[in-house]
C-alpha cells in the first residue's frame, strides 16, 4: 500500500479515534511499517485483546488499513498500516479540544520515537572524527528564538522546501540513511537566557 503523505481528518469521530493517547502511540508504529496485533502487543507490552479493540476502532474510521495477510503455522496473520504518514484535522474540527490534545500527543510520540531511534542507532553514528562541529556526520541541537509569526511561517516553508530537495536527490553518488526529527512550537517564555 502506498501511504499518503498527509490525511485530512474530516469527521469528529475520526478526530476522537486518533486523540486517544494509546492509539496515537500505536499510529507511530503503524506509520513506519505494517504490524500485526501480536507485534503491537509485544512492542507496547499490552494484551492482544486491548490492541485488537483499538485496531478495530482505527480501521473503522479509515485511519489504518489491512495491508497484508499471511498464513503461518495454521494462523492467519493480519498486517495493518496507517493510510498516511501524518494526520491533520480539517478546519471545521480545529476548535475541538480533541484536536489540540491529538496534536500534543502526536508531538510527544514523535519525541518518544526519536529517543528509540537514538538508542537503537549503530555506535558509528556517534563517533566523532573532529572537534569541528561543521564536520560532524550528525546533528543534535535545540534553540529558542523570538520572531513574528509571519517570519516563523516563512522559516517553516523554507525548511519544508529544503527537506523536499533532499528527498528528491537523484544523484548516483554513494548515500547513507539519516533520521531527522524536528519539532517547533510557540512557548510562553525562553528557558535559555542570553548573557550580555
Amino acid at each position: 500500500m502506498k501511504q499518503k503523505s498527509i490525511s485530512i481528518i474530516e469527521s469528529y469521530e475520526q478526530l476522537k479515534a486518533i486523540s486517544d493517547p494509546l492509539r496515537t502511540k500505536m499510529l507511530m508504529y503503524l506509520v513506519e511499517e505494517p504490524y500485526t496485533v501480536h507485534m503491537l502487543a509485544n512492542e507496547l507490552n499490552l494484551s492482544r485483546a486491548k490492541i485488537l479493540y483499538h485496531i478495530r476502532e482505527l480501521e473503522k474510521h479509515g485511519i489504518i488499513k489491512l495491508v497484508m495477510t499471511e498464513e503461518r503455522g495454521g494462523n492467519l496473520l493480519k498486517y495493518y498500516q496507517a493510510v498516511a504518514r501524518g494526520f491533520i484535522p480539517a478546519d471545521h474540527l480545529l476548535n475541538y479540544v480533541e484536536s489540540k490534545e491529538a496534536t500534543r500527543q502526536s508531538f510527544l510520540e514523535v519525541l518518544s520515537r526519536a529517543k528509540t531511534r537514538v538508542l537503537t542507532a549503530p555506535d558509528e553514528t556517534f563517533k566523532l572524527r573532529s572537534s569541528n562541529i561543521e564536520e560532524w556526520n550528525n546533528l543534535s541541537l535545540q534553540t529558542e528564538f523570538t520572531v513574528s509569526q509571519e517570519k516563523f511561517l516563512e522559516f517553516t516553508q523554507k525548511y519544508r522546501a529544503l527537506l523536499e530537495e533532499f528527498n528528491s536527490d537523484n544523484t548516483e553518488e554513494e548515500k547513507q540513511h539519516y533520521y531527522l526529527m524536528t519539532t517547533a512550537f510557540q512557548i510562553e517564555e525562553p528557558i535559555f537566557t542570553k548573557k550580555n
